[in-house]
């Protein structure tokens, strides 16, 4: 019996572990790039575009479907590196088990 009672305390410590990585990657930042650099997306740890940035000669260069396209291309990058610096937190603190909803 103590020693579920000693699992279900570690357990309840890393779901605290977990809510703290949680906050720090909501203030955590990558950037996604496309077109050689010309768009670039920020996005927090927690999957949240912060900015967007377009080069003007991208803008003036008047192809709407490029531009679509990379916008798209360095969102995807943008929360894929979230997704992955997210992974690597969480896995820090969870010795490297996978988390269903969280890895």
């Amino acid at each position: 019996m103590l020693g579920l009672k000693n699992l279900i305390e570690q357990a309840q410590g890393v779901q605290v572990k977990i809510r703290e990585v949680q906050e720090q990657l909501a203030d955590r930042s990558t950037v996604g790039s496309s077109g050689g650099d010309m768009v670039r997306v920020e996005a927090n740890g927690i999957q949240e575009i912060l900015s967007v940035f377009i080069e003007r000669d991208l803008i003036a260069a008047d192809d709407k479907e490029v531009l679509e396209d990379l916008i798209v291309a360095a969102v995807n990058d943008a929360l894929e590196k979230s997704r992955q610096m997210a992974a690597e937190e969480i896995a820090k603190i969870s010795g490297g088990l996978r988390i269903p909803g969280l890895t």
